[in-house]
């Protein structure tokens, strides 16, 4: 008789394991927020690992690694907040649908150090289960963010050029070309990239190769963006600017008026034109 009543006890005990079993040691906000402490403090490793399977396949961990470094350059995080934690049957992220999904919405308090001010960013993130852990669904798009993230370090140089003496000038232009080789090569259709990098040309009075980065910047331009006809205008009003580097006044005289179809409140391009009418006379 009592082998037979610790037959249910047993089969109870054996239920509320596997019941353990399959529910995650830690928390979906937990986890998050142990990747933030953990980025936050340099261990980039130990961020890394809580990564999803199919980031790591995209995201080496020296490419993690590297992307903490830029950002560092110029965000600082310094307060992390969870707004909200619910529960999502299906999403689809980075051209792949996951069943099963957390979403967390997090404010996060940054000091932007290019502009000089603290901000708040809301983001929201998606967390899956593996192997009984949650494991986070990281950007998706990374090459662009990446790419995105060396811009704001040459933006940063951009305005400190500003201050500096002729002497830190040069070098600080040689490490210019360099970043921004680097935005290029690590996304070659991001079209801010080669903006930024047609205006460090007009820097360098170096307008043939202005040209070459302003028509990759219009070959790129997002024809879905919300600010599509002004980004443009002005990419029409920099590649005029080449054209009038090298006294092109006729082709820049052409790619002036295509801005102002594209916006005809661009001031710039309205200027340049009065410029090359003054030029002329």
């Amino acid at each position: 008789m009592n082998i037979i009543k610790r037959v249910p006890l047993i089969l109870i005990v054996l239920i509320a394991i596997l019941l353990t079993g399959c529910s995650p040691r830690e928390s979906a906000s937990e986890v998050a927020k142990k990747y933030s402490d953990r980025v936050n403090s340099g261990d980039y490793e130990t961020a890394y690992d809580l990564l999803s399977k199919d980031t790591k396949k995209k995201v080496s961990l020296e490419r993690f690694k590297e992307y903490q470094s830029v950002l560092l350059e110029t965000k600082k995080v310094i307060g992390y907040k969870l707004i909200k934690e619910e529960n999502i049957e299906k999403y689809k992220y980075d051209k792949k649908e996951y069943k099963n999904l957390v979403k967390l919405e997090e404010t996060y308090d940054i000091k932007n150090i290019y502009l000089k001010k603290c901000e708040s960013l809301k983001i929201n993130r998606y967390l899956i289960v593996e192997n009984n852990q949650y494991k986070l669904l990281w950007h998706e798009n990374f090459k662009r963010n990446l790419s995105s993230r060396y811009l704001d370090v040459v933006y940063l140089k951009f305005r400190k050029h500003e201050i500096v003496s002729d002497k830190t000038l040069k070098k600080a232009l040689k490490d210019t070309t360099l970043l921004l080789k680097k935005a290029v090569d690590i996304d070659p259709t991001n079209s801010d990239a080669y903006y930024a990098q047609t205006c460090h040309y007009m820097n360098l009075d170096e307008y043939d190769n202005g040209l070459i980065s302003i028509n990759n910047c219009l070959k790129y331009l997002d024809k879905k963006n919300s600010n599509y006809k002004k980004d443009l205008s002005d990419a029409y009003n920099l590649k005029a600017v080449m054209c009038m580097g090298n006294k092109k006044y006729d082709e820049a005289k052409k790619f002036l008026n295509k801005s102002l179809y594209a916006n005809k409140d661009n001031n710039d391009a309205k200027f340049n034109l009065k410029v090359i009418k003054n030029q002329l006379e």
